[in-house]
């Protein structure tokens, strides 16, 4: 088999990958190796163009979140399948302190803002007593549904194997990337945060666990709204939950549940819900994050047919399409890549 590019992984990153490639009708094989507790597969999805608890406008969101919606939105087009939510996402001020603060920021004003409420507006669901603010262009996507239905379109189309690349059985030439019988001109690593990958092991990774619990309440609450302060409490249409997150922990990596997760997200959403709730599941995953927090994207020093496409972080939503855009533009010369996302940053820390 011969291909343009060997792709490896099957998450967020890879999708967003290969449809920009496949708008240059370069051919492309992809390695799957399936993960049930990866970031992408257990993720809430959201994408929120304001973030923090200073509530600040989250970097480059207006080139980032308009292209997000239409890359997402035309590629539930291709697939036959609806994973794309969008949805208001209601920001509670803290205190009086809180709601003052905002209305004197210059940001109020931003293209995301829907609106800015002085008063309780969602009283019967959430404590919101100082008001809050309403954010558009937000919403959630129903990874795992998109996952699976890309999944089996690679199927259909005999572009996936199912199993895991093997270093050992990778040949790096300068004109071409050998692996058993698949000869391609170049190999494209998006292989999330532990792959433990020979060829970018330089790279200072900072992967982070992230836990969610999954809720029934005693009251349903609205569904065209994301309430989120402290955690969000997000309801896909096709599931009879709610999910509600997330936590953050960089030292013990691995995919199981806590208590002490538990308590953290319980804590933060009694002091916001107000109706009663049921825990019925709590998940863990853990996405690829970088210790700067921007994306891991670029060319190897030494081998020009190698590259990765990592470190997407807690915002992979948002950044996987513009990033993918640009990537495949600057591997076909017509777009130089983002110098804050491009790994030649790290250059100085690889020794061949």
């Amino acid at each position: 088999m011969k291909v343009d590019f060997i792709i490896v992984g099957h998450g967020l990153a890879s999708v967003a990958v290969i449809e920009h490639l496949r708008k240059y009708d370069a051919s492309f094989v992809v390695f799957s190796d399936e993960n049930p507790n990866s970031s992408s597969k257990v993720a809430a999805g959201l994408y929120n163009p304001v973030t923090g608890r200073k509530m600040k406008q989250t970097w480059m969101a207006e080139e980032l979140f308009p292209y997000l919606e239409k890359f997402y939105g035309d590629l539930e087009e291709l697939l036959q399948s609806d994973f794309l939510h969008k949805k208001a996402i209601y920001r509670p001020f803290l205190s009086l302190e809180d709601q003052n603060d905002w209305m004197a920021k210059e940001q109020k004003n931003s293209p995301f803002i829907e609106k800015t409420y002085t008063e309780s507006k969602f009283s019967e669901f959430i404590d919101d007593s100082y008001g809050g603010i309403l954010l558009k262009t937000s919403g959630f996507l129903d990874v795992k549904k998109m996952l699976d239905s890309h999944k089996e379109n690679l199927i259909i189309n005999s572009q996936i194997i199912q199993e895991p690349l093997d270093y050992q059985r990778l040949e790096i030439q300068q004109n071409q990337v050998i692996y058993d019988e698949i000869r391609g001109r170049n190999i494209i690593f998006c292989d999330g945060p532990l792959s433990n990958n020979p060829f970018f092991d330089w790279l200072p990774t900072a992967p982070v666990k992230g836990e969610i619990l999954h809720i029934k309440t005693e009251k349903p609450l609205p569904e065209d709204i994301i309430f989120n302060r402290g955690v969000f409490i997000v309801k896909n249409p096709h599931q009879d939950f709610y999910r509600v997150g997330a936590t953050y922990e960089w030292k013990n990596l691995d995919y199981k549940p806590t208590e002490k997760a538990r308590k953290q997200l319980t804590d933060k959403l009694d002091d916001l819900l107000k109706t009663e709730y049921e825990i019925i599941d709590q998940v863990a995953g853990i996405r690829p994050a970088s210790k700067d927090r921007r994306p891991l994207i670029g060319n190897h020093p030494e081998m020009k047919n190698v590259f990765t496409f990592n470190g997407l972080g807690t915002k992979g939503v948002s950044l996987a399409p513009y990033f993918a855009r640009q990537f495949v533009e600057s591997i076909n010369n017509l777009k130089k890549l983002n110098d804050e996302v491009n790994i030649n940053r790290y250059y100085p820390l690889y020794s061949s």
